[in-house]
Order: structure tokens, then sequence, then C-alpha cells
């Protein structure tokens, strides 16, 4: 692995081990406080830190190197596809989880995501934008994208799906590693990473929309 490629994935790792570690701390010291309004401008701020990283610590990867998506409409439908796949597993697998594995139907995840924005309706734009961007540049971008350059694709695919499902401790770990392999597949044939955070994001929109 070079350098660049090194500089790139350690900065975008830090940024976002920062960002979770004051989600998790925050809400601790200040309960009775501005918590959840402090976690949301960290996360966003975060989001926006990690896009100018990858940026700052620029490198094109076997994933990005070569853009497929050369034209608006090929993205656009590459995106809708993207989206339907992921509801589709999630509703699929989900089933399948609940039926066979005996796991419950509920995701923890977005039952505290829902909990928290019908307390503060603000923290909506965590889920939807900022938990997209960020988990898009270090799952796909570093584990898959980066880590290509010296392992076989579907290796690093694997990988970057197993870490992002074992990072979500839902319980679900099916699903999300379903999803997760979807999104590389995005990120792979388009060569955009806005492209997966796209998809990311409207499915994040759609879960959280139909929950509330």
């Amino acid at each position: 692995m070079n350098k660049q490629n090194s500089a790139n994935g350690l900065a975008l790792t830090s940024a976002y081990l920062f960002i979770m570690i004051c989600q998790l701390m925050i809400p601790h010291y200040f309960r009775n406080g501005p918590a959840y309004l402090i976690c949301t401008f960290i996360w966003l701020l975060g989001a926006l830190a990690m896009i100018f990283l990858n940026r700052r610590f620029s490198f094109k990867n076997p994933v990005d190197s070569t853009e497929k998506c050369t034209q608006a409409t090929h993205e656009a439908i590459l995106i809708g596809l993207g989206l339907i796949a992921t509801l589709a597993a999630q509703i699929l697998l989900t089933t399948f989880e609940v039926n066979v594995l005996h796991q419950p139907s509920g995701s923890e995840n977005t039952n505290m995501f829902i909990e928290i924005i019908h307390q503060h309706p603000y923290y909506f734009l965590c889920p939807v934008i900022a938990a997209p961007i960020t988990e898009e540049l270090v799952f796909r971008k570093f584990l898959f994208g980066n880590f290509s350059s010296v392992l076989p694709k579907l290796i690093c695919a694997l990988i970057s799906s197993t870490v992002f499902s074992i990072g979500h401790s839902d319980g679900h770990f099916i699903v999300y590693a379903a999803i997760g392999l979807i999104l590389c597949y995005v990120y792979e044939k388009s060569g955009k990473i806005r492209t997966s955070m796209i998809v990311h994001m409207l499915m994040n929109l759609t879960v959280m929309l139909i929950n509330l």
C-alpha cells in the first residue's frame, strides 16, 4: 500500500472514529443539555471535514480511477437501481432473519434514531446526510476502493461489508452485509463515491420516513 493510499485511509478513518466517539460520549455528559444539537453539529461538520480530507489526501484507487458513469442519466439509473436493491435486500433478508434465524424484526439503530428524532427533529440530518457521507468514505472509499490496489476487489468488498455490518452492532448482520455489498457494487460500477453516497442517503431517508 503506497503512501498516498495510507494517508487517505488514515485521515478518513481518524476523522470517522473521532465523530463516532463524540456521538457516544456527548449524550453521556450532556444528558439534560443540548447534547443532540452538539452531536448533529459535530457529525455534519465532520462529514464536511472528511470530504475535505479526501480531497486533501487524494488517492485514485482502482475503483475511482476509471469513472464509468460519464453521463448524468447513467448515474441516475444506477442510483435508482441501487436504491431499489438496498430496500429489497432489507425486506427479503429481514424476513429470512426473523423467520429462520428468529431475530427480532425491528432495527435497534433505526429505533434509536427515530426515538431521538421525535424529541429533536433536527437530528434527522444525521442518519440522512452525515452518516451516509462518513460511512461511504470509510467503508467504501477506503476499505473497498483503496484496498483494491493490493487485494482482489471481491475480497475487499467482503471485508468492507463485514466491517460495515459489525460496526452497526444491530444483530441484523446479514442485512447490513448485503447492503454493504450493494453499495460496493454501485461504487464500482460508477467509479464515483458520490453515487454510493446518494444511494445510501436515499435509502436512509426512505427508511426514516417509513418509520416516522
